[in-house]
């Protein structure tokens, strides 16, 4: 699709692809933000949340740091600079690192109001008196905890008027004197403690579909190599080394928040990471059995494209007569898409809300 913004066109394309044509790879409210900048040519600009690179493209002139969160992130952003002929060599950032100094950050604001705040966090901590932090969303998105979120750390926070359902939110003047945080949720389950950072799924609790999975799921003593397919803090593929101590597991997850909390809790375990939104580099390691309690929501999307194109994957990473085993909504009904790709598809647990496949290559 061809975004004309500022006397220029670029040609933006959302990564992974969707069938879906309604779907744009940028928002009213990116454009907002943009305009509100268009002035500003001579500050370091960070942003935050530019999924498909719209930012990235239209402030490529300008010294732009980008925070990645994402791995598909940064494919989508790479893969748009190149597409229009622009420079994509760009200053990419992890977004627990020390920004250093920020004069002027952009933040599409996420669908986690936690990793909203650990953004607002660590730019407060690179922040001088004059930083200023713009915040976009669309305006039914807006709750009244993103406002008091901001008002942690900064002493003013202001609403721009609507623009085609966008909003901003522009924050100035960073508080002193905040105190250390450490931006981690402490999380019981089975007597263990579980810790991750903000932002990654289901902060206060292991969320009930993976504790209906880990209630009944069962690893055999020869399933030594085992894939933890979207894995979140870790949880699934620590409980397997809990059942089978010999067991090696990779994690991988396309949030990088998510791999950093799986490593703090395997830290002594036989694993693995791997931060990726796609399994294809494993293909052809044979794996006994691949986990996963597959995400279908893409920030304030529900989108199952990005999991069925991971189904395909697995079977190509699996060994012969290996296993994937699943939980999922029941709504989403997945046995349809499995049965095309696996030999054998089966429904080995139900409740009210979840199903749990077992599908055998």
């Amino acid at each position: 699709m061809v975004l004309d913004i500022h006397k220029e066109s670029f040609l933006l394309e959302r990564y992974p692809q969707t069938k879906d044509n309604n779907l744009r790879a940028w928002s009213n409210a990116e454009l907002m933000a943009l305009d509100y900048v268009k002035d500003y040519d001579s500050k370091t600009i960070h942003t935050f949340n530019d999924r498909f690179g719209v930012w990235s493209c239209v402030l490529n002139k300008l010294d732009v740091r980008v925070i990645i969160t994402h791995a598909s992130q940064q494919k989508a952003i790479v893969q748009n600079l190149e597409r229009n002929s622009l420079d994509s060599k760009v200053s990419f950032l992890d977004p627990l690192e020390d920004y250093k100094r920020v004069d002027l950050a952009l933040i599409k604001t996420p669908k986690s109001l936690e990793l909203f705040e650990l953004f607002l966090y660590n730019i407060h901590r690179s922040a001088h008196e004059n930083t200023e932090v713009i915040c976009c969303f669309m305006t039914k998105h807006f709750s009244k905890s993103m406002l008091e979120i901001a008002e942690l750390y900064f002493e003013t926070t202001e609403q721009t008027k609507a623009w085609k359902k966008a909003r901003l939110l522009i924050l100035k003047k960073p508080k002193k004197d905040i105190l250390a945080k450490e931006l981690v949720n402490r999380i019981e389950f089975d007597g263990n403690l579980f810790l991750q950072y903000y932002g990654v799924f289901s902060s206060s609790r292991i969320d009930i579909g993976t504790k209906f999975f880990l209630e009944n799921i069962n690893i055999k003593n020869t399933e030594t190599r085992v894939l933890d397919l979207a894995c979140g803090n870790g949880v699934i593929g620590y409980v397997v080394t809990e059942q089978n101590p010999e067991a090696e597991v990779t994690f991988i997850d396309d949030f990088s928040l998510a791999i950093e909390s799986a490593k703090i809790n395997l830290n002594n375990k036989k694993a693995v990471f791997i931060c990726s939104d796609t399994i294809i580099d494993l293909k052809g390691k044979e794996f006994d059995v691949v986990l996963s309690n597959p995400p279908f929501h893409f920030e304030f999307e529900n989108n199952i494209e990005v999991s069925l194109s991971l189904f395909e994957m697995v079977c190509d990473c699996l060994k012969k007569e290996g296993r994937f085993v699943l939980v999922a909504n029941k709504h989403l009904n997945y046995k349809t898409h499995l049965s095309k790709i696996f030999n054998s598809v089966e429904v080995i647990k139900e409740n009210k809300k979840f199903m749990i496949y077992e599908c055998l290559k």
